[in-house]
């Protein structure tokens, strides 16, 4: 099995493929305005590759007489994963240029979520104080 550059041609491809242009298409133009959209984008690869031969040991094939063991072993596996997330847009105009950032209204709830919850501890703990 060849696999001596599976792990740069794995890159190579997420590399063409994790574009801003190919997740959230061109800058837009529209008269004397133009859109250009900001994300980011993250990905990750591994991969392995293993070769070797057989201590000794029978295998299952050659214990049942199921077939020849030769007494190699050989594998590879590789796999990656890529996500993108909009960050804004920057507008640009003859008057000037502006970032234009996205809320996420997730992140948002979440930040609130955790004030509550420590707002809470916070009271009880002084309750606990007091008394």
């Amino acid at each position: 099995m060849e696999t001596p550059n599976f792990l740069e041609n794995l890159a190579s491809q997420f590399g063409v493929n994790a574009s801003v242009k190919n997740v959230f298409g061109e800058p837009v133009q529209s008269g004397d305005k133009t859109i250009i959209p900001v994300a980011q984008i993250a990905y990750g690869l591994g991969g392995g590759y293993g070769q070797g031969t057989k201590n000794g040991k029978p295998s299952l094939q050659a214990a049942t007489g199921a077939g020849q063991d030769n007494g190699k072993g050989e594998g590879a596996g590789g796999g990656g994963g890529m996500a993108a997330r909009p960050k804004g847009v920057y507008e640009i105009t003859t008057a000037g240029t502006r970032f234009i950032p996205v809320t996420d209204a997730k992140q948002i709830m979440i930040g609130v979520a955790i004030g509550f919850v420590l707002s809470a501890f916070l009271r009880r703990r002084r309750k606990l104080r007091v008394k």
